[in-house]
Parts: C-alpha cells; structure tokens; sequence
C-alpha cells in the first residue's frame, strides 16, 4: 500500500452546513463505545478552502491531481479513530487514520491521482472497529 495521503482536521462543523450539498442520513456506529457518533455528511470533493470541501463531485480528472474525502459528524461522544480506507478497483489504496474530538469534528484525507489511478474507486469510512459507517463511489477520467 502506497502512502501517499494527506489530511487535517479540524473542529468547526459550522462552515459545512452552508453547503448546498443534499445532507446524507445520519449514521449510527455499531460499537458500544461510539453508540452515540453520528455522521452527518461524506462527499467526495476537488480541495477544501476554510475548513469546508470545494467543488463536491463523483468524477475526477488526473489533471485536478488529487481528490478529496471529506467527513463531518454532528456528534462525537469522546475521542475516538476513524479511517478513511480508499480502494481503487476494489484493491486497498490507502488507509488513513483520523481522530474526532467531541463535541463535533470534520475532518479530510486525500490522494495524488495519476494516470495509473484511472478507473473506479470507493472511500469506506469506517470506525475503529471496522465498523462501516459510509461508502462513497467516485471515478478518475483521464
């Protein structure tokens, strides 16, 4: 597995509701210890500018040179790890470990594309446990 990622986080949820993106359904974690996380969006986007993701899209050209998972959960019971696993052909890409502080974080990693990254992807993001929160579905084009 290359490692070739990045992330930040961040504790504003604020800036992301402003999105005019539809809001996924909340999501409950099935671990007793994170019974109370909720996620309250996942989307796949170009970059992120002041904490918030840019450009959300579902197809991503080589020659935007990377793409962006972006997650924000509406409440965090306590510290806790969450990964980002990206997949590209259902082969494991990379996987990236985020912690969430309460009461609320957002928090992105991201991926260089290249030629060889052409074709199908899927971000599952899920918790500590393994426990899968989200699945988000994206392409790269030439």
């Amino acid at each position: 597995m290359k490692n070739r990622c990045s992330y930040i986080c961040c504790g504003c949820v604020a800036v992301c509701l402003l999105l005019l993106q539809p809001l996924l359904p909340v999501k409950h974690v099935g671990s007793a210890h994170a019974a109370q996380l909720e996620l309250f969006q996942a989307l796949m986007a170009e970059d992120i500018f002041s904490n918030a993701p840019r450009n959300p899209t579902a197809v991503f050209s080589i020659k935007q040179k990377k793409a962006v998972c972006f997650t924000s959960f509406s409440q965090v019971p306590q510290k806790m790890i969450i990964y980002h696993n990206w997949y590209h052909r259902d082969v494991p890409s990379a996987k990236i470990r985020l912690t969430l502080k309460p009461p609320r974080w957002s928090t992105y990693s991201s991926i260089e594309l290249n030629k060889t990254d052409i074709g199908p992807w899927r971000v599952e993001i899920t918790d500590e446990t393994g426990n899968v929160l989200e699945v988000i579905r994206f392409s790269v084009t030439e």
